[in-house]
């Protein structure tokens, strides 16, 4: 009976397999994906708000950086959300864009860390208040939400 432990072993490759097949992996062009970039869009959007509102809520420079670092990391994960997202053929550039300016963005936020980090909370906050990539990820995300929408 040493044969056995194989098939528990492929049959669980199998359902690993099943259940990625189910979560959306495939290309979008069935008028449904882009739902899933909008939904990735709206996402990002109130991302973009709490980085924002990070000038506000944070009074020392730690406090920055404490508030800043998950921010970071829900941005690593929105920039691997919306380059997977099913997105319809006329929407599929505007979500590379979307991919490529959350990179950019993640750039500039770990810039403003290090400012954190080295204790000037001033700094920080004025990079915070004038990251460019913040203006063309809401250009984006206004482009996809329209043509999402039946546009």
């Amino acid at each position: 009976m040493p044969r056995r432990a194989p098939i528990p072993a492929v049959l669980a490759g199998v359902l690993v397999l099943l259940s990625l097949a189910g979560c959306g992996g495939g290309g979008g062009g069935d008028g449904e994906g882009g739902d899933d970039l909008a939904v990735q869009a709206a996402e990002v959007g109130a991302l973009l708000d709490k980085i924002e509102a990070l000038p506000t809520t944070a009074t020392t420079a730690q406090q920055f950086s404490q508030q800043l670092e998950p921010l970071r990391d829900q941005v690593q994960v929105a920039i691997e959300d919306v380059a997977s997202a099913d997105a319809p053929d006329e929407l599929a550039s505007e979500r590379d864009k979307l991919s490529n300016r959350l990179r950019s963005l993640r750039t500039q936020l770990g810039r403003v860390y290090g400012l954190a980090q080295a204790g000037d909370l001033e700094a920080a906050k004025a990079a915070t208040e004038s990251l460019l990539s913040l203006a063309e990820i809401r250009e984006t995300i206004e482009k996809i939400e329209a043509g999402s929408s039946g546009g």
